[in-house]
């Protein structure tokens, strides 16, 4: 399991499922989005066999926002981009409106297992196996992935449109955040299993993505 989701990307920048879904992979599509408060409904949508789940982001009508439950087949739980632990944000109300349900899981589990390695982490390593459960601040190690894979998924945007100017700043905005959060962050490490921390990593001088 990942240690972020797609609503951790929306905390650092909405507009990534707005203007680089060039990286990502959509799920799902309707034009009969209905919202009452904090609820979604799309009577042609079926969440269910569509995997949609909370973690998630939909952009409907133009707004990325982030799925809290999945209530029903047609039905979900729907909030703007909140900090963890504060209520819900109702968007606005609406009927017969776009829905679409991106996600960058393979941009994310790429740029993890990147990191992963460049820690030494790897559950296959036959004499010191560890997976991500050893991380105790993922909380801090996730906030670096996500800084990464917005870069990234800006970069392809912006090779996908080489003349939008726009989409290259937010990659060279991006990649100066994770820049400075790899040089600002280590991984506190439990080699043991014993939730007690035994090492710490550093990470700032490793190339995580291929050219």
């Amino acid at each position: 399991m990942s240690l972020i989701t797609d609503r951790d990307l929306l905390l650092i920048e909405p507009s990534a499922f707005l203007h680089a879904a060039a990286a990502a992979t959509k799920v799902l599509s309707a034009a009969d989005a209905v919202i009452a408060g904090t609820t979604l409904s799309s009577a042609s949508s079926d969440f269910v066999a569509g995997g949609i789940t909370a973690g998630q982001v939909a952009v409907v009508a133009g707004e990325a926002l982030e799925i809290v439950v999945r209530l029903s087949a047609t039905s979900l739980t729907v909030s703007r981009a909140r900090r963890p632990g504060d209520a819900v944000i109702a968007p606005a109300p609406g009927t017969g409106l776009a829905l679409a349900v991106w996600t960058f899981n393979r941009l994310i589990d790429d740029v993890e297992a990147r990191l992963l390695e460049s820690m030494r982490i790897d559950p296959e390593d036959a004499a010191a196996p560890l997976d991500a459960g050893a991380i105790l601040n993922a909380q801090a190690v996730g906030r670096l992935i996500s800084l990464l894979v917005t870069e990234q998924a800006f970069k392809a945007a912006a090779a996908h449109a080489p003349t939008d100017e726009s989409l290259a700043e937010r990659a060279a905005l991006h990649a100066r955040r994770a820049l400075s959060a790899r040089h600002a962050t280590l991984a506190v490490l439990d080699l043991d299993g014993d939730g007690i921390a035994d090492a710490t990593r550093r990470f700032n001088n490793c190339a995580l993505l291929r050219d």
